[in-house]
């Protein structure tokens, strides 16, 4: 199955500017299998995803990326929304509380605006943020950084043996699908969905 496991929509996240309708209709064009909307500190309830996916005949699953002290954090398998602004710690001891999965979101967006060696960063010192002790995996395909930032990303969640996802973090329906997993198992549920990110038996490829 080929998911997109980063998305806005407009119902809730005011920096979308695509509508769930909009998403669905990009989403059957592109080909996918299904999607995850994850919308910036906010669940979709069920009987919402579950409407959509009916309309649409499309598997519709529900994330959320959560603002963090230490970053954007996208979790799966959570259902309480944040009142305040949560630690990456606090966040995965609630994602491990509930079976759920943490992951860093485009974790070095901006990062290499003046290029990795003008930086005269090595990969360790890629490695010292502290959020990446307090996720499960990063994201290290992303449409909104560039090349070189997804690299980084995938060198860093290899080397610290984390997971690794790609969503296109798309905010309109041209970037939908630009960046997503592939799993080999047929994902029914959300819990399904979770248990095959936590596999880790899932590849990432960027189609746009």
């Amino acid at each position: 199955m080929n998911l997109d496991l980063h998305l806005h929509t407009s119902r809730y996240s005011s920096c979308s500017r695509m509508t769930p309708d909009e998403l669905m209709v990009a989403a059957i064009e592109a080909g996918l299998d299904g999607v995850c909307i994850t919308e910036h500190n906010k669940i979709w309830k069920r009987e919402e995803a579950l409407d959509l996916s009916q309309k649409y005949g499309l598997a519709v699953f529900r994330g959320m990326e959560v603002t963090t002290t230490g970053g954007d954090i996208l979790v799966f398998g959570l259902e309480e929304e944040p009142k305040e602004m949560w630690t990456p710690a606090i966040l995965k001891s609630k994602a491990d509380a509930i079976g759920g999965v943490t992951i860093a979101a485009h974790p070095f967006r901006g990062f290499l605006v003046f290029g990795f060696s003008a930086l005269e960063m090595t990969l360790k010192d890629a490695m010292d943020n502290p959020t990446f002790l307090h996720v499960h995996g990063l994201e290290v395909c992303n449409s909104l950084v560039t090349d070189d930032e997804n690299n980084l990303a995938r060198r860093v969640a290899e080397e610290m043996g984390l997971l690794r996802i790609g969503g296109s973090d798309a905010h309109t329906t041209q970037m939908v699908a630009s960046c997503v997993t592939h799993f080999d198992a047929n994902i029914e549920s959300e819990e399904d969905l979770v248990a095959a990110i936590l596999s880790g038996h899932h590849t990432v490829q960027k189609m746009k």
